[in-house]
């Protein structure tokens, strides 16, 4: 009730006031020693009591009617009992994976001019191409470092903090994260990482001319070498894109489908394109927090060998209906 719900026991909450991993019976966080016996509502944020089952404001459910846990923030359903299906959430754009909480938003199919058209990029960024594109699910956040430990129960990141995303993990090991997911929702979903022209094209917020992933003003969407501090920041902390995605520019660099070719925009399909050669090296898209505003472009393409990881090093996951 207090914040998303980041384990499929629904036990574990997020402290609204640090950002620590509490137990929903816990009275106070070990943290930051603030009382955690306040509830709201999941959908209307109204102050309700513990025992209430039903909002009086706008009459949301409070408590699941099967197992008695606390319905999570924004859902209007138990993820356990009764996980929400793709067909409804087709209708309203929005997914909610069960097992870690993670949100998808769906990015309607389309065509675009992919690649740097601000004459302010490099080689490896031309020629600016036509694409087309299906549908697909982004999630709205980078994978955090709580959503990876409820799959994967360790925690690789140099910078902690519940809200942080995940960092110096290997494309391979976002394969195994991938896996594990997968498994642990009985292959219901397909989750892959973004190719990378799903990703510019969500990045831009489906295709517009943006420089950086919500506009031209770096400053209000993305953690980078001037504001972040010297470090990772927790995700959802600046502004969203068009269509509602965070951190597309800067905080970390995502891990992509794709196999880098520095000529790939030479070869690229007409519809849903990726690079699939055999090579050492994966793309990365969206810069860091280490890197000046030029690096955190939608445009800018970089790679690195599929088993390196580093602190400025992360991904989110697309899903496939």
């Amino acid at each position: 009730m207090k914040a998303v719900v980041m384990t499929q026991s629904n036990e574990n909450v997020i402290c609204p006031h640090c950002g620590e991993l509490v137990k929903e019976n816990w009275k106070c966080c070990p943290a930051c020693e603030m009382p955690l016996t306040s509830f709201v509502c999941p959908q209307c944020k109204t102050p309700v009591k513990e025992h209430w089952k039903r909002c009086p404001e706008c009459e949301a459910p409070l408590l699941c009617r099967s197992c008695g846990r606390r319905i999570p923030m924004n859902r209007t359903g138990c993820p356990t009992c009764k996980p929400e299906s793709l067909e409804s959430s087709k209708q309203v754009h929005m997914f909610t994976e069960p097992i870690t909480g993670m949100v998808f938003l769906y990015v309607s199919g389309g065509t675009f001019m992919m690649g740097g058209a601000f004459g302010d990029g490099i080689e490896n960024e031309q020629p600016v191409h036509e694409v087309q594109l299906d549908g697909f699910y982004m999630s709205e956040y980078l994978v955090t470092q709580a959503q990876w430990k409820c799959v994967l129960l360790e925690n690789p990141s140099k910078f902690h903090g519940e809200l942080r995303p995940v960092e110096q993990v290997s494309w391979h090991d976002v394969q195994r994260f991938i896996r594990k997911l997968t498994e642990a929702n009985n292959g219901r979903y397909q989750f892959l990482l973004p190719t990378e022209a799903q990703w510019e094209y969500a990045a831009r917020s489906g295709g517009k001319e943006e420089r950086y992933a919500g506009g031209d003003h770096v400053a209000a969407v993305a953690w980078y070498v001037e504001n972040s501090g010297g470090m990772t920041q927790p995700v959802g902390t600046k502004g969203p894109n068009g269509l509602g995605l965070y951190d597309m520019s800067g905080n970390v660099w995502e891990w992509c489908q794709d196999t880098f070719r520095a000529d790939a925009y030479e070869h690229h399909e007409s519809k849903n394109p990726i690079c699939t050669e055999d090579g050492p090296d994966r793309v990365i898209r969206g810069g860091s927090w280490n890197l000046d505003a030029w690096s955190v472009r939608c445009a800018r393409r970089f790679s690195l060998q599929a088993d390196f990881y580093g602190a400025g090093l992360g991904f989110r996951l697309v899903m496939i209906p």
